[in-house]
């Protein structure tokens, strides 16, 4: 198992290199949820997320020897930085499907990026044969006892910033964030529950321990918004902290968490990764059990973002929270029924953002015209008043 001392020392490691990462009362959160939130913004870490903690906690001790690393964007950030500092070459792998700025900013912290296979699972297969031919040290993204300690010195930063914290939430992918943090909490006050929040497509912990046991079947590549934790192969390792010291694995899926972190943008003005925001997914869901004491401290993991890619996951969040509907409808191809769909929208106080109007192709029956629209709305109850409207106006 991994030790408090472990974490201790991981942490005398950093020599001003790991920023101590504001943690924040969230009123909105605290408000919308009747619980007491704090987040605890790792998304504003040196190179966007967390994963510098347990990389320096590794590279530190290796005089310069040579590195592998396989991930999907914010391990690769983090070992390339911690090698940049302590003069290690650095190759990292990445899925191919890995996002454009991560792997720049990998490459722009000096390490050389190799695209392998389709998931962070053949991406740390690669890696690992790379280390075996070239006697490059593997720095796992979270099965390493190193990392994990490394990782874990959030634990004491957060009881350091929020003494009373009751419950502590945390974005759950290979887990070693989670492993370390259980640990880094426990150690220093035992009362304090630990969740680990996995995304739906890759939620092998919690099915591990509906199971019992560690799985080993789970499918890989499943496409998913938060493709930093989306991790199918899990650690023994990890496993072992987590049935002592985890109290329960949440999950949540792609649509919840797409709608938690556009809400995250908007009321608490933080730049976060899908992966990050789950746990702000689960508590909006209301899936923290309400005998897990306030305050609770959901960690920001990562802030890492496609900026291409935001855009298309806040419009799928406010697609999911109600806050922009799509509607098609038929109609007889007549004169006036444009006008009055159009007008069933204006009168229900909706935004009509886009309208399409199909009046041939599309398989559609002759005589009839097919319009799409796409309209903002103020929450999901209003956009079934206009479904209504309009079912009204066009039946």
């Amino acid at each position: 198992m991994i030790t408090l001392e472990d974490i201790q020392e991981a942490r005398s490691r950093f020599e001003g290199r790991v920023t101590r990462t504001p943690l924040v009362w969230s009123q909105s959160f605290s408000r919308l949820t009747g619980r007491d939130v704090y987040l605890k913004a790792e998304c504003m870490q040196r190179a966007g997320s967390f994963k510098i903690r347990g990389a320096l906690n590794v590279v530190t001790r290796l005089e310069g020897q040579a590195v592998v690393a396989a991930s999907a964007g914010n391990h690769a950030q983090g070992v390339a930085l911690a090698a940049a500092f302590c003069g290690s070459k650095c190759t990292v792998f990445m899925p191919q499907g890995a996002a454009i700025p991560k792997i720049k900013a990998t490459q722009d912290y000096g390490a050389v990026v190799e695209l392998a296979g389709s998931s962070l699972a053949d991406a740390v297969e690669a890696a690992t044969s790379y280390a075996a031919t070239t006697g490059a040290r593997l720095v796992h993204p979270y099965d390493d006892p190193l990392i994990i300690a490394g990782q874990g010195t959030i634990g004491p930063e957060i009881l350091d910033q929020l003494p009373e914290v009751g419950t502590v939430v945390v974005p759950t992918g290979g887990g070693g964030l989670l492993a370390g943090t259980a640990v880094g909490i426990r150690s220093l006050k035992a009362t304090v529950k630990v969740i680990g929040v996995e995304i739906e497509a890759a939620a092998v912990y919690a099915e591990s321990r509906r199971r019992g046991q560690v799985v080993r079947d789970f499918p890989r590549g499943r496409p998913t918004v938060a493709d930093g934790i989306a991790v199918s192969v899990p650690s023994d390792l990890v496993w072992e902290i987590a049935e002592e010291l985890v109290d329960e694995f949440l999950v949540v899926n792609d649509a919840q968490t797409t709608a938690a972190l556009t809400l995250i943008l908007e009321r608490s003005k933080l730049m976060v990764e899908a992966a990050g925001a789950v746990g702000v997914a689960a508590l909006m869901e209301k899936l923290i059990p309400d005998d897990a004491p306030d305050p609770i401290c959901i960690v920001l993991s990562g802030g890492n973002i496609d900026l291409m890619f935001l855009g298309k996951a806040v419009r799928h969040g406010l697609e999911a929270s109600g806050r922009f509907a799509k509607f098609k409808v038929l109609v007889p191809d007549q004169p006036g029924n444009l006008f009055r769909i159009l007008g069933a929208i204006a009168e229900n106080g909706g935004n009509l953002v886009h309208v399409e109007h199909h009046r041939e192709g599309f398989q559609l029956p002759f005589g009839t015209v097919e319009i799409e629209l796409s309209v903002e709305t103020r929450d999901a109850d209003h956009a079934a008043r206009i479904a209504s409207a309009l079912d009204s106006v066009t039946s």
